[in-house]
């Protein structure tokens, strides 16, 4: 197998329900553009240089390995609120960068001020400067039907 260092990403947040857990995952995947594809989850670090897009292209292919930073929760506990995020910390002169996910039973602010939180302290402890901070955050409170809330940072070769 052959990798290459992505050179395009996009933040992507949303939430979804479904007739089971598994299935409200999925269904926000799909609304997300990323459902027919196979996510290879990565840990968090961003390459040098990388280009932020505001759109998947249309031309991902069905079953791709598309590398993805992710945070996702599911829940079937009516009046839940639940909520997933992710914080992107961008570096001086764009030479790298950080991704912090976080979820859990919260509103879509504490997801992200817990994310902003870690993405400080990762830039912190590695000497780094911190340029920019993005954050893609779904929140959902479940009703009658199981819910979930996803958001990921996918990253794409071309």
């Amino acid at each position: 197998m052959s990798w290459t260092t992505p050179k395009k990403a996009i933040l992507l947040a949303t939430s979804a329900e479904g007739g089971t857990k598994l299935n409200a995952f999925d269904n926000a995947l799909l609304k997300m553009g990323i459902g027919n594809v196979n996510l290879v989850k990565l840990s968090s670090v961003i390459p040098a240089h990388i280009e932020w897009i505001d759109e998947l292209p249309k031309n991902i292919p069905i079953g791709m390995l598309l590398p993805t930073v992710y945070a996702h929760i599911e829940s079937d506990e009516p009046g839940s609120t639940i909520s997933a995020a992710l914080g992107v910390g961008i570096s001086e002169d764009n030479t790298g960068g950080l991704i912090y996910e976080y979820s859990g039973y919260c509103t879509k602010e504490e997801a992200e001020k817990m994310v902003k939180k870690m993405v400080e302290e990762g830039f912190r402890v590695r000497g780094w400067k911190l340029k920019e901070f993005k954050a893609a955050v779904a929140e959902i409170t479940v009703k009658d039907k199981p819910a979930a809330a996803v958001a990921a940072v996918v990253m794409l070769p071309y």
